[in-house]
């Protein structure tokens, strides 16, 4: 990842704790996940290769945003608690105020130090730590062929941020192939996993028609995802004219998209 985009991210994730610090603690509902990305990039806008769009549809930068805030839950800073929002733990406000310098933040985010006056080569490991966590964010979609005709896959060790046991897209169309309208355990609307770019697929043969849908994870509805990637939002709407059609979900930033022609 180009060094800019890192220190971009390093940015934006700062905001997120600002953003997050700015909770009234008293309120009863906490800034929605997609309310703090939206104000961490509008402080910070994507720019050239970030604004991209992946082949999930949403912006380079703005999943490897996503994908570096899970250093923020690993660190202690921030709780994601899916409907009821994200927020910052007493932890997060201690480094904010600790660390005002976003190199010496990120360099204790790495785990490298616990006082801003104890960083050594800052900015290195900030990026250092920032390039582990984003760097299949920025990865291609095909695995890389090595010099010895071996994959980059075939040495996998596991996914870069924790992934769902199963993703559904239980529908409208359930019958039309083969399973059950909004069953979100029918086998006809699993999807699977693609380790090469970390999003979830799954390839029909739809007949044409107009229908709902929604992404439920690991077989039923407590956590499902609908239009604007919200948490039990509306249902995705789907003027299908017939035939081959490729539903592709990104666990990073809870998205579906379709693509009428296939992969």
């Amino acid at each position: 990842m180009p060094k800019k985009s890192v220190e971009n991210t390093a940015l934006r994730l700062k905001a997120i704790l600002e953003v997050l610090a700015g909770q009234d603690p008293s309120a009863e509902k906490k800034t929605s996940r997609a309310e703090v990305l939206r104000q961490a990039l509008e402080q910070v806008p994507l720019q050239g290769t970030e604004a991209e769009l992946l082949a999930s549809g949403v912006a380079r930068g703005e999943r490897a945003l996503v994908t570096a805030s899970t250093k923020l839950v690993k660190a202690g800073w921030i709780l994601k608690e899916g409907r009821a929002g994200w927020s910052i733990t007493p932890e997060g406000r201690s480094a904010l105020s600790e660390f005002p310098d976003v190199n010496h933040l990120h360099a204790a985010l790495s785990g490298s130090s616990h006082s801003a006056g104890a960083v050594t080569g800052a900015e290195v490991q900030s990026e250092a730590v920032l390039e582990e966590a984003l760097t299949e964010s920025d990865a291609s979609a095909e695995p890389v062929a090595r010099a010895n005709g071996a994959h980059a896959e075939d040495h996998y060790e596991g996914p870069s941020f924790p992934q769902p046991s199963a993703v559904a897209v239980p529908g409208s169309f359930g019958n039309a192939l083969g399973g059950t309208d909004w069953d979100p355990a029918a086998e006809a609307v699993q999807l699977g996993f693609d380790r090469s770019d970390e999003l979830w697929k799954l390839s029909v043969d739809l007949p044409a028609g107009d229908y709902e849908f929604k992404a439920a994870l690991n077989r039923g509805w407590g956590e499902n995802y609908g239009q604007g990637a919200h948490f039990d939002g509306a249902n995705y709407r789907l003027e299908h004219s017939g035939g081959p059609l490729t539903f592709l979900y990104d666990h990073a930033t809870h998205t579906v998209v379709t693509k009428p022609d296939g992969l």
